[in-house]
């Protein structure tokens, strides 16, 4: 009779001990997914601001540009066919450096380090210590 009084008082104590476990689990995974939740809007607002801010760059780039042939071609007293050589050999220029930019703008390497990606997967990857 005493053997089962200690088995249900012990069963009891270890219920709770459980609900509780289970109550603080489920509280710091809500904390946790709240915290990758604000990390993912921060991290939209931010692209969405950068996009905003490369578009009006390349904007600006794109009518410096046209500016400039405007301006050249009229102030050159070079024959046609000599602006038109220019024109081709600026544009290829153009396309050549712009090729190279949205290269070095793609690169795996620097969207791992930019997004922060590295240090997650260091830390995902390093020994955890015991408290």
């Amino acid at each position: 009779m005493f053997k089962s009084l200690l088995n249900g008082v012990l069963s009891a104590v270890a219920v709770k001990l459980l609900d509780n476990y289970r109550h603080l689990s489920i509280q710091l995974l809500k904390i946790e997914t709240a915290k990758a939740y604000l990390h993912g809007v921060q991290m939209a607002r931010t692209s969405a601001i950068g996009l905003m801010w490369m578009g009006l760059v390349i904007a600006l780039i794109g009518a410096g540009a046209v500016l400039l042939h405007v301006g050249l071609f009229i102030i050159l007293p070079w024959t046609l066919e000599a602006k038109a050589l220019l024109g081709m050999v600026l544009g290829l220029i153009y396309m050549v450096g712009g090729g190279l930019a949205l290269r070095a703008a793609m690169d795996e390497k620097t969207w791992i380090i930019k997004s922060g990606a590295d240090e997650l997967l260091k830390d995902a990857t390093s020994r955890s210590r015991p408290d």
